[in-house]
């Protein structure tokens, strides 16, 4: 319960420092951020993927349902749709809402648990597009990677990490406030109140 607590506070405290910089160095990225998700609807997800959401990654949707508004993970359906501002993450990555990580479930992280580990429980939380076929899961499933990052892609099996959300979340603030690059890759730049790493 204390490491729940634990990792809980520090996502929020590092989200907190991320909103705080969008809201000075890039305002059109802040100003779309979504409302929060409910409780209800982390039980629902929950429920209907037979898993238990870590405390930190919690903790992020009951303060914002994603990094942009939901039809920034949907494909466009015309060309006056604003500019998606929801991939607001290193590497072009956001956080999708809470209602397009069911389909997602069910993409390319859904390999081994279909056809050798049906306990397997990861939950694919960022895409850098509206398929869901490459971002980052966070792994429900019990035990010792319970709470890990880790990638997935379309072609490749998932590779499992060794950072929380958390640590993930508290990387970007760092990278943001301190202007380098993220995991020596890319840094952040603002075009037009938009943030970008590039």
């Amino acid at each position: 319960m204390t490491n729940d607590r634990t990792g809980a506070e520090q996502a929020l405290a590092a989200w907190a420092r991320i909103e705080a910089w969008l809201q000075e160095h890039a305002p059109c990225t802040f100003q779309r951020l979504p409302p929060p998700a409910t409780n209800d609807q982390l039980c629902s997800l929950e429920q209907g993927l037979d898993l238990i959401v870590p405390a930190d990654v919690r903790a992020f949707y009951l303060v914002r349902n994603g990094t942009g508004p939901a039809s920034d993970f949907d494909w466009a359906s015309s060309r006056e749709a604003p500019e998606p501002t929801g991939y607001l993450l290193p590497g072009g990555e956001g956080v999708g809402p809470l209602g397009h990580l069911g389909s997602w479930f069910e993409g390319p992280v859904a390999a081994e648990r279909l056809d050798d580990e049906p306990g397997q429980r990861y939950l694919p939380i960022t895409t850098i597009d509206p398929d869901g076929f490459y971002g980052s899961f966070v792994d429900c499933t019990p035990g010792q990677g319970y709470g890990l990052l880790g990638d997935y892609a379309e072609a490749n099996p998932p590779s499992r990490g060794r950072a929380t959300f958390a640590t993930y979340l508290t990387e970007i603030a760092d990278a943001l406030y301190e202007g380098r690059d993220f995991r020596d890759d890319d840094a952040p730049h603002v075009t037009d109140g938009r943030l970008e790493w590039r």
